[in-house]
């Protein structure tokens, strides 16, 4: 009998973001407001991939300079939309973040949920000053075992994320299967800071 393997198409972000796909999760992500007292009070954080902006939005809230990243026109307006009705002042960049615009030690703070490019983590790294503090959460290969098919190659091995940010001191690390936002999620969670 014949195998026959799944195929995966690349999202349209920006169908899924007009159609609202991602409507309703206003909140943060519960490790970025744990532990985001590791990042310098009032310092630069820059967002990679930040969707619909919920956690620069929030670190702007609290003070931080937020620079939100995204490749989707929708979700980029979107977040300034939302920015713009809360009277929050943040910086939203467009663009694919196989090339980053940020120079090296710019950044107090990075902050990445579920997205994942292993060849940028390097970058995300470079990207911190001394003392700054990565916070990254995104899923595990075990995913496809409890949701959806994903496409395995943007999610990670069991102990992968950890590996790939040695060069950073653990503040916390986590993997497993959690109930989060309603869902079941096989997922790493990372906290980091640079010496």
């Amino acid at each position: 009998m014949a195998m026959h393997s799944k195929s995966y198409e690349p999202p349209d972000w920006d169908k899924r973001y007009r159609e609202g796909f991602y409507n309703g999760k206003l909140d943060p992500h519960e490790l970025l407001v744990r532990h985001r007292g590791f990042i310098r009070p009032g310092g630069l954080v820059v967002d990679i991939a930040m969707g619909t902006g919920r956690d620069i939005l929030f670190l702007a809230k609290e003070g931080f300079r937020a620079y939100g990243f995204d490749r989707s026109d929708e979700a980029v307006k979107i977040a300034g939309d939302s920015a713009h009705g809360r009277g929050l002042d943040l910086t939203i960049v467009r663009g694919d973040a196989n090339y980053l615009p940020f120079k090296a030690g710019i950044a107090d703070g990075v902050i990445v949920f579920y997205f994942l490019i292993r060849e940028m983590m390097p970058e995300l790294v470079a990207m911190l000053k001394p003392g700054g503090t990565l916070i990254y959460e995104t899923y595990l290969v075990r995913q496809n075992m409890v949701d959806q098919p994903r496409n395995p190659a943007f999610l990670l091995n069991d102990g992968e994320l950890r590996s790939r940010l040695d060069s950073l001191d653990v503040i916390f690390y986590e993997e497993g299967i959690f109930d989060l936002d309603g869902k079941r999620r096989a997922i790493a969670r990372f906290v980091g800071r640079k010496s």
